[in-house]
């Protein structure tokens, strides 16, 4: 198993896309899944919950598990019309040292989220609050927007979605994608010239 700093900085790095790509565009979470605080990006092992759809006992119990640099991963079933979490949560995972958020359902408070600056991914926003009853999981498997996800698996996130790298296969994918970004680098600097740019634009 995998299990290095610099593997997850070196993936931090990288376009989420060119991950994907690395991974046979395997492991890509659904389109649903898309960011609520646009320009920021998550990088981290998962600590994985799932619950009952529309229901968030669980998320609350997560809290008090979550360790830095850790990014929550809820799989609520897909559910739509009540929201797992809002700015109350965000900002105590953020306390907690959270490194990001991915749920599987929706999401509230969303202007608060982007002020808290913490990088939230959800298929939907509602105003409607959840239920505190559970059943739910801690520290199991889960599937997320059509992919699975282990405690441990690295998850990333950028303006085009979410991947998930299985951690015992980190190393490999790394060095792919670092080697797809090295060609797509030169490409970029090629085409700069023809269009008589001094470089290519970027996403920052």
């Amino acid at each position: 198993m995998t299990d290095s700093p610099d593997i997850l900085r070196r993936l931090a790095a990288l376009p989420v896309a060119n991950v994907g790509d690395a991974m046979d565009r395997l492991n890509v979470c659904q389109s649903v899944l898309r960011t609520m605080c646009p320009g920021l990006t998550l990088a981290g092992p998962a600590y994985t919950v799932r619950t009952r759809p529309g229901d968030n006992l669980y998320i609350h119990k997560a809290l008090a598990e979550l360790e830095p640099g850790q990014i929550l991963v809820v799989s609520g079933g897909g559910d739509i019309d009540r929201a797992l979490i809002g700015e109350l949560i965000a900002g105590r995972a953020l306390a907690k040292g959270c490194a990001g958020i991915v749920i599987d359902g929706a999401v509230r408070d969303v202007a608060v989220l982007q002020a808290l600056g913490v990088p939230v991914f959800a298929r939907a926003v509602t105003p409607a609050g959840p239920y505190k009853d559970g059943p739910g999981e801690l520290g199991v498997p889960v599937a997320v927007a059509d992919v699975v996800v282990r405690p441990g698996d690295y998850v990333l996130g950028d303006d085009d979605g979410v991947v998930v790298v299985p951690r015992e296969r980190a190393a490999t994918v790394v060095a792919r994608a670092e080697d797809k970004q090295r060609q797509e680098d030169a490409k970029r600097t090629e085409i700069a010239a023809q269009l008589g740019l001094e470089a290519f634009p970027t996403g920052a």
